[in-house]
């Protein structure tokens, strides 16, 4: 087995992404990684002539695996469950010792995010906190969503209605099938340019988990579509990026309320300067 490589740029594999999916379906994985400016895409071959043939056609690398690859991967398979607070638990494949909360299933093929990558993470535990304090009926949007956990995580903290918007069509499928598989009906996913798309109504949460310069270009319309007692929850955000998402939160008129940090990462939870429950910056590392 071989595994054709390439790092790509948005645009570059944008005019590409329709056909690829087509061409290669479940042999193409594609991964997005916050923080970097290039998307990795992979495509698993079973022959050498194949990768190099692809090689030859749009550049890239080969890798063969070794011939344990199988093992690995079921070593993988079988990761430890990410719990969030008492009310979720993040799989890869039903735990049926988990009794105890709601399990979320998102297989380990997905690239587009299982929740285990501290960004991912670091946004779970703050939607599973700040949800317990929202009254029911709250709405939620979750732009550039990819595998949709964090809008599936806020259905089964009790949103009523969850928007889930993202630019990748693979993404979108990905989510789709994710919501398919753990039965949730109630997010409507939107395949769209979040700086661009426009929406319905006000959301009552905001989750973006982006790369800074595309959270400081969406601010001045969140501040639009959060509602005044509102919350943004933001990742993807570098430490050395840190003081300029926050001075443009500051700008469009939030107020940081909560800043977690996981080695290089940085996660906020910000509301509308005017909202009632706004409460003095806590800082988690």
């Amino acid at each position: 087995m071989y595994i054709w490589r390439k790092h790509a740029t948005a645009n570059w594999l944008r005019l590409r992404s329709d056909d690829f999916d087509e061409r290669f379906g479940p042999a193409l994985a594609i991964v997005e990684r916050p923080g970097t400016a290039r998307t990795l895409l992979e495509v698993s071959c079973s022959t050498n002539k194949e990768a190099s043939n692809l090689v030859r056609e749009l550049g890239g690398t080969i890798e063969k695996l070794r011939p344990d690859w199988l093992k690995q991967f079921a070593e993988r398979m079988q990761a430890k469950p990410l719990r969030i607070g008492s009310r979720l638990v993040v799989c890869r494949t039903l735990d049926p010792t988990k009794k105890d909360a709601h399990q979320i299933i998102i297989p380990a093929e997905t690239a587009f995010g299982t929740g285990e990558h501290a960004t991912t993470a670091m946004c779970l535990r703050l939607l599973e906190s700040v949800t317990r304090r929202l009254p029911p009926g709250w709405t939620m949007l979750d732009a550039g969503t990819g595998s949709g956990v964090l809008a599936l995580s806020g259905s089964c903290f009790g949103a009523k209605r969850v928007v889930a918007i993202d630019q990748d069509p693979l993404a979108c499928v990905t989510a789709k099938r994710n919501a398919r598989a753990n039965r949730v009906r109630n997010i409507e996913f939107i395949h769209g340019d979040v700086l661009k798309r426009k929406l319905r109504g006000k959301f009552d949460l905001i989750t973006a988990n982006l790369f800074s310069e595309v959270l400081i270009e969406a601010l001045p319309a969140w501040s639009q579509y959060i509602a005044q007692c509102g919350c943004l929850i933001l990742s993807g955000i570098l430490r050395g990026q840190e003081r300029a998402v926050r001075r443009a939160l500051k700008q469009n008129a939030f107020e940081v309320s909560e800043i977690r940090r996981r080695g290089k990462w940085v996660a906020l939870l910000a509301y509308p300067r005017t909202a009632q429950h706004a409460v003095p910056t806590r800082k988690k590392s």
